[in-house]
């Protein structure tokens, strides 16, 4: 299955404190290769808040749902994708009811 990888943080205390980019980055490629997923691209949307879906790069991720580039999108924390009961009703109806949608929440490094 082809899947995008979507990170996001809206603080700087949050890239210091397990969420940053990259470390949700590397859950996520670690995820894909164990579920024998394809990793698309990863899309990132730095220092934006999720409160809603108006954020460059949730915009390429939904663009290219419809598309067809990618069946589905796996993110490390719900929170990441969206802060929004609106939004995730939105997201459900217009694309995940035509896709799949992968949903990972890993352990933060302390529970590890």
């Amino acid at each position: 299955m082809r899947v995008f990888g979507y990170v996001r943080v809206s603080s700087e205390e949050q890239a210091t404190s397990g969420q940053s980019l990259a470390a949700q980055e590397e859950k996520l490629r670690l995820y894909a290769r164990l579920h024998g997923l394809e990793l698309v691209d990863l899309v990132s949307d730095a220092g934006i808040s999720g409160k809603s879906l108006d954020r460059p790069g949730i915009s390429r991720i939904l663009e290219g749902l419809k598309a067809g580039e990618a069946s589905g999108i796996v993110v490390a924390k719900m929170d990441r994708l969206s802060r929004s009961v609106g939004d995730w009703a939105r997201l459900v109806e217009e694309y995940f009811g035509a896709v799949s949608y992968t949903h990972l929440t890993l352990p933060t490094n302390r529970e590890w």
